[in-house]
């Protein structure tokens, strides 16, 4: 989360050259500075970013890095991806669209959008996971389930979403493989959400969420609720630098992204 306000401020300069004190990130981020710091230091020690005199930025090495620029062509994508499935869906409404005719999302406004979703995400579901990396977690369980339950809905159109079974669950290495973490720290993080009342059940094949702790999610719409309204700024911001919501996918910059699958 810290290097994402960091890309974020940095981009928000037209040179990429934005800053941000430790001060100002900790309290953007709702995190003790002391942690904040300790993130920062660690991105400094691997010449991610560097000090200005008047705070944080990225480094100019992270700029030259081409595997850095395709990654951030990937999460432009994702972005303009995830708008253009929820106007496929009727979750956002087209109609809504503000977008300069022929028009087109900037790679730096697509990647900011990305960021301040994934900040706004973040925010809106501390009732659920107080902790970033806990949310990431559960997110990718709960992929890892629907894909399995999908194949199932394919051969069963009956089967309800709220009947997980054994066989839709995922196991933990297969989430830290994921997400690029050691099993022991994925373990560590789900234990104090298994149980009565937590966010997974454990069954002999691995973990499944608790469908009765997404039932405040059903029926949700792109207007329901306070809590998503800075969703909604993200997205009227997005539109108002480019993206159309009519054809969401001339903004790509290397095409639609495969959704990822979890093994």
């Amino acid at each position: 989360m810290v290097f994402c306000l960091l890309l974020r401020t940095t981009l928000s300069h037209p040179d990429r050259h934005g800053t941000i004190s430790i001060h100002s990130a900790a309290m953007s981020l709702g995190r003790p500075f002391e942690t904040v710091r300790r993130h920062v230091r660690a991105l400094l020690d691997r010449n991610v970013c560097e000090r200005t005199p008047t705070g944080v930025m990225l480094s100019r090495p992270y700029w030259e890095k081409p595997e850095n620029w395709r990654q951030l062509r990937y999460t432009h994508d994702c972005f303009v991806r995830l708008i253009a499935d929820g106007v496929a869906v009727g979750a956002i409404p087209a109609g809504t669209s503000g977008a300069v005719p022929g028009a087109k999302l900037s790679l730096d406004d697509g990647v900011c959008a990305a960021i301040d979703l994934i900040l706004a995400l973040a925010d809106a579901n501390r009732h659920l996971c107080p902790e970033a990396i806990d949310l990431a977690i559960f997110a990718a369980v709960l992929h890892a389930n629907f894909q399995a339950f999908d194949a199932d809905r394919a051969a069963n159109p009956g089967c309800r979403m709220d009947s997980l079974q054994a066989r839709h669950a995922v196991r933990i290495a297969q989430i830290a493989r994921a997400l690029s973490m050691p099993d022991t720290t994925v373990r560590r993080r789900v234990t104090p959400f298994s149980g009565s009342g937590g966010l997974y059940r454990r069954s002999t094949m691995g973990l499944l969420v608790a469908t009765d702790r997404l039932q405040p999610c059903v029926g949700s719409t792109y207007a329901a609720g306070e809590r998503h309204g800075s969703i909604r700024l993200i997205i009227q911001r997005a539109v108002a630098n480019g993206l159309s919501l009519q054809n969401p996918a001339r903004s790509y910059c290397e095409g639609r992204p495969p959704t990822p699958s979890i093994a």
